[in-house]
């Protein structure tokens, strides 16, 4: 129950900021392969980092129904947000976090597409569903962290709209999250 509490802010933010940031073109509602979108950052004259970003995680699975009704699910450091009228019909969701220098997870079933729904009716959030991921033990305290969609091999194949709560500074225990939009169900990792 905290964990849903946690989550319900930062995902209002992340709606507002999308509500906000909304000025294109509506995308279609029957969309059969989304692209990815890029993550929307401050402009940095800088080159930007790429890659995956050095995360231990521990084996984690979990699996749940969900259904019309939208719903939340944690696997290890990583939580599943569905929007509610973002599916049509029941199904099962499975998500393993599998253990490694890399902090990722793996969405089945591959390829599911989700509906703009409930919040999107509601002016909000444009998604239907939001991966949530703790990267408080990662090794970065920057705020230009990414979650990233890869491959099986964990090539990275594209990246997500990012929300990012970085810790300011090394001595702070602050939440470190990242939250992204998934267009559809794929491996998605914390990147630069």
């Amino acid at each position: 129950m905290s964990v849903r509490r946690r989550l319900i802010l930062p995902v209002l933010l992340a709606g507002a900021s999308v509500a906000a940031m909304s000025c294109t073109d509506p995308s279609p509602v029957a969309v059969q392969a989304p692209a990815l979108q890029a993550a929307r950052a401050k402009p940095d004259p800088a080159p930007k980092k790429t890659g995956l970003v050095a995360c231990p995680q521990t084996y984690a699975t979990a699996t749940k129904l969900f259904g019309p009704r939208g719903d939340t699910m944690q696997v290890g450091n990583h939580i599943l947000w569905i929007d509610s009228l973002s599916l049509t019909d029941t199904v099962t969701i499975t998500a393993v976090a599998p253990a490694g220098d890399v902090r990722w997870v793996r969405l089945q079933p591959e390829g599911l597409v989700f509906q703009p729904g409930y919040y999107a009716t509601m002016g909000g959030l444009n998604a239907g569903a939001v991966l949530y991921t703790n990267y408080k033990d990662c090794a970065t305290i920057s705020d230009t962290v990414r979650i990233a969609q890869v491959s099986d091999a964990l090539s990275i194949l594209g990246y997500l709209q990012t929300w990012v709560q970085p810790r300011k500074n090394p001595w702070s225990r602050a939440d470190q999250w990242i939250a992204g939009l998934l267009p559809h169900f794929s491996n998605y990792a914390v990147a630069w």
